[in-house]
């Protein structure tokens, strides 16, 4: 096999498109990547957002999860199997204006399968986390777990 190089210039003018429609086609691949990338800085910009406002204007305290159960959400069914979806429940205890409170917090994230949940309760069990809640909703409480 020869061992050929060719010239940067000679290179170009085979790989740019040469007609009008490769040249359509092209901008609107490079247009399709532009908006994707886009739209995932704009939804990581507004989680980060959402975080500062709950850190800045939710009350807040430091939690232990004492145990992690399923609640089951549904069933996906199909042709080639199907699966149980079950949300996560933490057990949390926590202190506001020196009364220690428990209670179960539903935490926010997709359902899982029920392997998954026993995993996250072997890694959340034991930990503490921060629990925040609206001033004017003080009964919906959500807890930060990552």
């Amino acid at each position: 096999m020869r061992n050929y190089s060719m010239p940067e210039r000679e290179a170009l003018k085979r790989i740019r498109p040469k007609d009008r429609a490769s040249k359509k086609q092209l901008l609107g691949i490079v247009g399709f990547v532009i908006i994707g990338i886009a739209s995932a800085g704009g939804l990581v910009y507004a989680r980060y957002r959402t975080q500062q406002y709950r850190e800045q204007n939710w009350d807040s305290a430091i939690a232990t999860v004492e145990d992690v159960r399923p609640k089951l959400v549904g069933q996906i069914d199909s042709k080639y199997g199907g699966a149980m979806l079950y949300d996560v429940e933490v057990l949390a205890r926590f202190s506001v204006g020196g009364d220690t409170q428990e209670r179960w917090i539903t935490v926010e994230q997709t359902p899982r399968s029920l392997d998954s949940v026993h995993f996250q309760k072997l890694t959340w069990t034991g930990k503490t986390y921060f629990v925040r809640w609206k001033p004017s909703d003080p009964h919906r409480i959500e807890i930060e777990v990552h």
